[in-house]
């Protein structure tokens, strides 16, 4: 039996216990679905987000026919995920880990709706439903390496051609013209369109898994081979045109052109190994068993929606209780005592056109000390209760912007640092360079007692002194001075012994 829409009888349930489901989860986690809408709409790297949704149900409503004589059926197992889902967005909610709470929804989402559904009818329809997690805005974190990646590609073309080139970090300059690596070099947005069209290319051409995944690989391969070949094309443009082509906007209009013929490519080679669609006539015995299926109409339906929402309403109210506990302690402006070194001298601030400067500091504390050779500035930033966007961890909190008018980052690395206690700890080490001076920079994370320039070790840290109750202070630490004839040694002796006396 179906109603007058084509619909079966014995779906009318669990597709209103499903909606019931879904937007109860949009509500509970209206916030971090805020949040991932709002990087959609910012940024054109995740703006394929709006259509993940929409094209999940498009291919569930392609195929429709193969679920239709399906019974769904409550799933203990979904229902933990769901669970689970929720105590990770509480844990990633603690520390302000906004990519992890975002994944987090989504996975509750996905689990929801496998508790309401059932085992047997999400795995029959596996691929629109976890196509749902590509909503997450996820991929910054593959920046720095496709951009260290696409300059080695370029600069190692280019001697292979025969032109002479001189690389700093991500910046190379050429006989023609300089040219750097940013972040819009990276590939990322051709990766994550190329990788989201072969994944849909893929389920809806083959019935392989093995083709799938092949497939699928080789559209998350191809962009960042592709990416590099582009950046070397333009540069070469550029280069042979003495600097007059491939300069501004018309490079990023090359680039996208490029991509299309790419995937172009990429679509047509793929088209040699089509599989035949799948005959609904598997189906055929569930057609004939309809009427027994219709006639055992599931009876989980109102239990298996109060179970879903008990465990996803939760975790807002727990997070607020924790967070409480944390936000009672008043911040405060940070202060320490005077270094106790002998031929070190407070100082004033220098005018070297740069200092630490980060969103979302809520007290900071500037110094300035001097040996009668080297001066030396340390810098501690305390962000209190860490609204979002302004976290003591955080990819936004740039030394240097790129496209600075005046400084630029020649090298951002770690560097071991023997501490007074006999340990070796860890400090990022970058270079800042302008036209009149390089700065020697040291940063690093202080969470309690511990040190580290690890993000993901120092959100832990941040996790367990939270759920302790221990109010001692997270702070970002930044020393840095000036070297002259890029002595670094002598610059790292200096920063060493002014992090023995107040940090170590």
């Amino acid at each position: 039996m179906t109603t007058p829409i084509g619909l079966p009888l014995h779906w009318r349930k669990p597709l209103a216990v499903t909606l019931v489901v879904t937007v109860f989860s949009l509500l509970v986690f209206a916030e971090t679905w805020a949040s991932i809408v709002a990087i959609w709409s910012r940024s054109e790297t995740f703006t394929h987000g709006f259509l993940v949704a929409p094209t999940s149900l498009w291919l569930i409503w392609l195929r429709r026919q193969q679920y239709r004589n399906l019974q769904a059926q409550f799933s203990w197992f979904g229902l933990l995920g769901a669970v689970a889902g929720g105590f990770l967005w509480l844990v990633a909610d603690l520390v302000h880990v906004l990519v992890v709470q975002q994944w987090a929804v989504v996975g509750i989402l996905v689990s929801s709706l496998w508790a309401v559904l059932g085992t047997n009818v999400i795995s029959s329809m596996l691929f629109p439903i976890l196509f749902l997690f590509l909503m997450v805005p996820f991929g910054e974190a593959f920046i720095p390496p496709l951009m260290d990646y696409t300059a080695t590609f370029v600069v190692s073309l280019l001697r292979l051609t025969g032109i002479s080139v001189y690389r700093e970090g991500l910046f190379f300059t050429l006989t023609s013209g300089n040219w750097s690596v940013v972040e819009g070099c990276s590939g990322l947005r051709y990766l994550i369109s190329s990788f989201t069209l072969g994944a849909v290319y893929a389920y809806l051409n083959y019935t392989s898994n093995k083709k799938r995944a092949v497939f699928i690989a080789v559209s998350f391969l191809a962009p960042i081979i592709a990416n590099g070949f582009r950046a070397y094309m333009i540069v070469m443009i550029g280069h042979l045109s003495s600097m007059k082509l491939a300069t501004g906007v018309d490079h990023i209009v090359y680039g996208w052109v490029f991509f299309g013929i790419v995937m172009f490519a990429l679509f047509y080679l793929g088209s040699f190994w089509h599989d035949a669609p799948l005959s609904l006539a598997v189906n055929a015995p569930e057609e004939r068993g309809a009427a027994a299926t219709i006639a055992s109409q599931p009876s989980y339906g109102w239990f298996g929606l109060a179970a879903i929402v008990v465990c996803l309403a939760i975790w807002p109210p727990i997070s607020q209780g924790l967070s409480g506990l944390q936000n009672s302690n008043v911040v405060v402006p940070v202060r320490f005592s005077q270094p106790q070194l002998d031929n070190w001298q407070p100082a004033d601030a220098p005018d070297w056109g740069w200092e630490p400067n980060f969103k979302g500091v809520v007290a900071e504390s500037r110094t300035f000390l001097n040996d009668g050779q080297t001066l030396v500035g340390l810098y501690f930033a305390n962000f209190g209760d860490e609204s979002q966007g302004g976290e003591l961890v955080n990819s936004q909190n740039y030394l240097v912007p790129q496209k600075h008018k005046i400084w630029r980052m020649l090298r951002d690395s770690d560097h071991p640092v023997a501490w007074a206690s006999g340990e070796s700890v860890v400090v990022e080490e970058a270079v800042l360079n302008s036209s009149q001076r390089d700065l020697l920079v040291w940063r690093w994370f202080r969470v309690g007692d511990k040190t580290t320039d690890n993000a993901y070790l120092a959100k832990w840290w941040q996790l367990v002194k939270r759920l302790s109750g221990d109010s001692a202070p997270e702070l970002l630490v930044v020393l840095y001075t000036e070297t002259a004839n890029q002595d670094f040694d002598t610059a790292r002796d200096k920063l060493r012994q002014i992090a023995l006396a107040c940090c170590s």
